[in-house]
């Protein structure tokens, strides 16, 4: 099986709305600040059409043999100020089909993504996991991917 990692097209959009919705069928806690709202597809849509727009982003698929995409990785570079560490590549929306995973696919769009984020200006990587999503732990630890820090959240009482 041959496996092409490049950048997203324009014309993609749609099939990366659906790769992204994807992302939300995993059981996950709950995330008051996004993810279940009944505008998560053209939120996504708009998202992606300003990364896949953005000089400091990168929107990558993984495509097999008849060019039908089978993955995909999103990130941009962030100026955070005031710290050591200021340009900080944030990655997001790794998704890969579940009949192609354990094949190294992620791991190749995880690694194209950096070499396009260091050359964009990254100095450091950074990305979240659901804290339910154990699978998701293991596999960004495995990379070198270490938890700092905890961000909780709570619904305001009105």
């Amino acid at each position: 099986m041959t496996i092409t990692i490049r950048q997203a097209h324009t014309k993609e959009i749609p099939i990366l709305v659906d790769l992204w919705e994807a992302i939300d069928s995993f059981p996950q806690a709950i995330r008051p600040f996004g993810g279940d709202s009944h505008d998560k597809p053209e939120h996504a849509k708009t998202l992606i059409e300003h990364t896949l727009h953005s000089g400091n982003a990168s929107v990558l698929v993984a495509c097999n043999e008849t060019n039908h995409i089978v993955g995909t990785l999103s990130g941009h570079v962030f100026t955070k100020p005031a710290v050591n560490i200021s340009q900080i590549g944030v990655i997001y929306s790794l998704w890969v089909e579940e009949e192609y995973r354990c094949q190294g696919i992620g791991q190749s769009l995880l690694s194209q993504l950096e070499s396009d984020l260091i050359n964009k200006g990254a100095e450091a990587f950074q990305v979240g996991w659901d804290t339910a999503n154990t699978s998701a732990a293991a596999w960004w630890q495995k990379r070198g991917y270490l938890p700092y820090e905890v961000i909780a959240s709570k619904l305001a009482n009105k």
